[in-house]
């Protein structure tokens, strides 16, 4: 009679709530639009949604969460979000994410903050994009999402790129690795990242955990790094920081790819001084049997690495690209971007 009693106290609170539901307005895409222009952005193309400080004694540590609304070409709008140091983007961002819209769209749902993220999409631009695509484009792994193998992250920042491979690679063994609590907490957060069966973040220092498994001699598929400073350093490197550009940790980061894995290093020079990025290409190329550079559209290099040659030319570049398609790789930033890019 106990249990009975409290399963009917709930099912009435349920209908209670489904009924006060029943009572909010459905507002027209339209109408829902102007009330989150509005009242919720102030006529602005962005608000900050909120700021996030590890350190309380430190505002340099200071991140921001800023929802930002972009246009696409017929017309419609869209919403992302943003980790980055200022609200106005001038000083670049460290992650974006692309908002789901609520299915029933009243007053209650119009705040993007408790909107979810859809982790499914990814925009082409972004390092995670090119650290995803460069495993396919350079023939690393077939066209298919039912391969298997592990891949460690050195850098989780927002946890984007492990949420979109758990996702949609589900015979991946995925393992993060940040030295930074505060990118587990965000990614949780703020940006849609859940622990799976196949993908879990450590909290720990990169370098020494390549180290650590190099001494064990133990191999990854593919290590992809994205390890960055969230504040300006004195030489303006950004990524990768100084721990994953020595020696020591490339001949180890080597071993742990083997004959058959493959590394990507994501680099962000601020001023690019004397040709910066082709000197760390030369550098660090003493440590492996093949590296390319590459650039993107918003001021990243990109180097690949491997201890076999990369035949590019067996690629099928037009079925490659509708793979990736597929996949929900969307060029949704450049919109909401255009007047920085």
């Amino acid at each position: 009679m106990f249990n009975i009693f409290f399963v009917m106290a709930a099912m009435v609170l349920m209908i209670h709530a489904a009924n006060y539901c029943m009572k909010e307005e459905d507002l027209t895409d339209d109408k829902f639009y102007d009330e989150l222009q509005t009242n919720l952005f102030k006529n602005q193309q962005h608000r900050v949604v909120e700021l996030e400080c590890p350190d309380l004694k430190d505002n340099s540590t200071c991140l921001y969460i800023v929802d930002r609304i972009g246009y696409s070409g017929d017309g419609s709008w869209f919403v992302a979000r943003f980790l980055t140091p200022v609200p106005s983007l001038t000083k670049g961002f460290l992650s974006v994410s692309l908002l789901s819209k609520p299915v029933f769209k009243t007053m209650s749902t119009v705040d993007t903050a408790v909107w979810p993220v859809d982790i499914g999409t990814m925009d082409a631009l972004t390092p995670n994009a090119y650290e995803l695509t460069s495993l396919f484009t350079s023939g690393h792994y077939p066209l298919s999402t039912e391969i298997s193998g592990n891949i460690t992250f050195l850098g989780v920042a927002t946890g984007g790129l492990m949420s979109f491979l758990g996702m949609h690679f589900k015979n991946l063994n995925l393992t993060g690795i940040d030295i930074n609590p505060q990118s587990e907490y965000l990614a949780k957060k703020w940006f849609g990242y859940k622990d799976r069966e196949n993908s879990r973040i450590l909290i720990g220092d990169g370098a020494e955990y390549i180290k650590e498994m190099a001494r064990r001699g133990e191999n990854s598929d593919a290590v992809l790094i994205d390890a960055c400073h969230n504040i300006e350093p004195e030489d303006g490197i950004y990524c990768p920081v100084e721990a994953l550009r020595t020696p020591e940790f490339l001949d180890s980061l080597s071993r742990v790819i083997g004959s058959k894995g493959i590394t990507t290093f994501n680099l962000f020079n601020l001023y690019n001084k004397s040709g910066g990025y082709e000197k760390i290409w030369e550098n660090f190329s003493q440590h492996f049997v093949d590296c390319h550079l590459t650039r993107n559209d918003i001021g990243n290099a990109f180097l690949m690495c491997s201890n076999y040659k990369l035949d590019r030319s067996k690629v099928d570049i037009p079925k490659t690209r509708e793979f990736l398609r597929q996949l929900r790789i969307q060029g949704f930033m450049v919109r909401i971007l255009a007047s920085f890019l």
